[in-house]
Formats: structure tokens, sequence, C-alpha cells
């Protein structure tokens, strides 16, 4: 191998959610353009689906290490996984070590400082004390943060609200700080397919043709909001709706009691994780997002280049998307807010068009895969060589 060719080992707890989907859009990507990429993962927590993502990693020239890690603390269990990661690491010999999330932030970026690898950068994927609840729970993980802020070459947000409260929490100064927005594939389907396979999804679904749809999809977690929006689905006064609910996580048995104790279950349906997301998106008439604090959530990022209209909650990570009225509607945290923007954005076809295109527009000009890809080559071989490679 080249010397010149930057090896670069990203590091991974939980492969589910946004972060896998960042992980499976961007590690080919950087092998294609020439990088020796390599994944250091659990598995502890997955989507259904992991084995076969990990699979395709493979066949796309990305080396794939799983190794035991959890996200809770567990004294025995983290120093087991810190050792493993710690070998990969010097058998390895990365030039650059980049983490994502909290847990696999805290250990891979030890173990790469103990390794001596020459730039460390991390991407936390919406902070651990943003969505913590009780005060010293917080105060503990930015004090944990800051701590790892100075192990870090460049802290790589995935949005400017990301960096804006790394500044502003104090986790790195501003010169190791850096907005990488998500990025996805700009695919358009023709209208003739879309029209075709939204009535096969609706018949799958045995959803009356006529029927509105409002979906959302995530795990199910308290921050993710699902009592929100099966709340908000509860209040909601438009007649002849579907709340759809696609995902897995350990409050689905909490979720299903409530439809039953609320009689929802002509409402509300619990579907669970669901492989092809285009396909739903297209039978959606608004997706929600009811979430306490986000990064820069795939889930919208999809809705908008599936050109569908979104209502989300007002917090961190979703206000930089949609602009209020402009891309979209926000609606404060609470279930009664959420079901006002809900019936306002139903009852209005036009109003949601108008919604779905701005949306659509803004996705083009900011959040392309292959923007999100070059910026973080740039940095990559910045990181590696100083100011000489500009290139990207």
């Amino acid at each position: 191998m080249s010397k010149n060719v930057i090896k670069i080992a990203h590091i991974l707890e939980g492969f589910l959610g946004g972060t896998s989907t960042y992980i499976c859009s961007v590690l080919p990507r950087l092998a294609r353009r020439g990088f020796d990429v390599t994944l250091i993962c659990s598995l502890e927590r997955r989507s259904p689906d992991a084995l076969m993502r990990l699979s395709i990693l493979r066949q796309n020239g990305v080396k794939v290490h799983v190794i035991a890690m959890q996200r809770n603390v567990a004294l025995f269990k983290d120093v087991r996984s810190f050792v493993a990661i710690v070998r990969l690491l010097w058998r390895g010999e990365f030039d650059v070590v980049h983490t994502h999330c909290s847990k696999a932030g805290a250990l891979g970026r030890t173990a790469a400082g103990l390794t001596g690898c020459r730039a460390i950068l991390h991407s936390p994927h919406c902070f651990a004390f943003l969505r913590a609840k009780g005060r010293l729970k917080k105060s503990c993980y930015i004090v944990l943060e800051r701590l790892l802020g100075r192990l870090t070459t460049r802290l790589t947000a995935v949005s400017f609200s990301e960096a804006r409260a790394a500044l502003s929490w104090r986790i790195v100064p501003a010169g190791k700080c850096v907005t990488v927005n998500n990025g996805l594939n700009g695919r358009v389907v023709s209208v003739p397919a879309c029209r075709s396979q939204s009535n096969s999804t609706r018949q799958k679904l045995g959803l009356e043709q006529s029927a509105q749809v409002v979906a959302t999809a995530c795990r199910l977690v308290e921050y993710k909001g699902v009592g929100r929006f099966l709340e908000a689905a509860r209040l909601c006064r438009t007649p002849n709706v579907m709340f759809l609910i696609a995902g897995e996580g350990r409050l689905m048995a909490a979720a299903k009691r409530f439809v039953v104790e609320n009689k929802l279950d002509q409402k509300v349906r619990l579907l669970g994780h669901v492989s092809d997301m285009e396909r739903l998106y297209r039978i959606c008439d608004v997706v929600v997002l009811c979430s306490d604090a986000e990064a820069q959530p795939y889930l919208l990022l999809e809705a908008m280049r599936a050109r569908r209209p979104i209502v989300a909650t007002a917090v961190i990570g979703n206000s930089e998307l949609i602009l209020h009225r402009l891309t979209g509607l926000l609606a404060e945290p609470k279930p009664a807010s959420i079901a006002a923007a809900l019936e306002e954005m139903l009852g209005d076809k036009d109003k949601r068009a108008w919604y779905a295109e701005n949306a659509y527009a803004y996705f083009c000009r900011h959040h392309t895969l292959s923007k999100q890809v070059s910026q973080l080559a740039r940095i990559y071989r910045e990181s590696v060589h100083g100011g000489q490679y500009h290139k990207s």
C-alpha cells in the first residue's frame, strides 16, 4: 500500500439509527476516493438488517471489525472493549481515528490518544447531555465531553446546531470545531412509479386509499418522543387519518398498551422495523419527528428528499432543517401543539405541497452526499498532512 494512502478507523458502538445510515453512506465513498477505511463497531445494539449492511460495506472495500461494546456504563465490560480497541488501533497504525456518539467517543478517543494517533476526530450525533434527564447526569456528561475534547483534534459536527452546542458548552474551542452537514443521494423516482407503488404499499398495510397518512420512524426510546406522537394521534381531530410508527425499541410494549388502552387500534399502527422506508414515505401525507433533541436527523432529510410535508418539534437539530412555515411546521414538544400543527397541515393540501417543494429545494442545496464526503475527505487530508492538501 502507498505511504500516501490515509488510513482511517471509524468507531461506533450501536449499529442502528442515523449513525448506521451515516456509516453506510459515507464509508464506501471514502474508500472509492482512495482512503483505507476500517469500521470498528459493536452489534450489541443493532438494526435487524445490520449484518446485511455490514456485508455490503465489506463488498465496497471497507474493513469491518466487530467487538463487544455496550451503551451503558459497565466497568469490566468497558475495560474489555477498550483493550480490544487499543489492540486494533496498534495493529492498524491508523492516521485518523474518527469516533461517533458517546460511548465509542469515550473509548475510541482515549484509545487513539494512548496509541499516538496523528488525528482524532469525533462526531457526537447529538450530545448526550442535550437529552439527559436530571441535572447531575447532564453535568457529568458535560464534564466528560470537556475532558475528551482535550484529546480531540477536530470535533466534526453534523450540523451547525451541534457545533453551536459544542462551543456554547465549551466542549472544544472554536478552532477545533468544524461542521459537515449530513447528506443523502438525491434519488428521484418517476411519478407513475410512485403512484403505483403507493397503491401497493397501502394495500399491504390494509389502509384505505382515501385515508390520510401521518408517519414517524425512529427508535422507540424516550428522547425520540414516541409518547408525544401517540398522544398527538389521540388528540388529532382530523377525520380519516392513520398514524404509523416505523421502528423498534424498548418502548414498543408501552406503545402497544397505549394503543389498546386508548382504543386507537383503528387509528394507529406499530409497524416495527421497516427496511424500505422510501415506499413508506410515498404514502405519507405528513412525516413527523417528535424528539427532545437531534443532531441532524436522517428522517427529516429523507422526508425532504421524498418531497413529504413535515411537522417537527422545535428543538435543536430539527429547527435547523425545518424553517417554520417555509420548509414545514415546527411545534412545541407537547402533544397538543403537535396535534394542532398536524391538523393545520392535513387541512391544506396546497400548503403541504408548497412546504414539500421548499424542503426539497433546501435539501438539494445543502445536503448532498457528494458534498458531505468531499468535505470529510478534505478534513482528513488536512488533519494528516496539514494545509498543503486542499483538493477534495
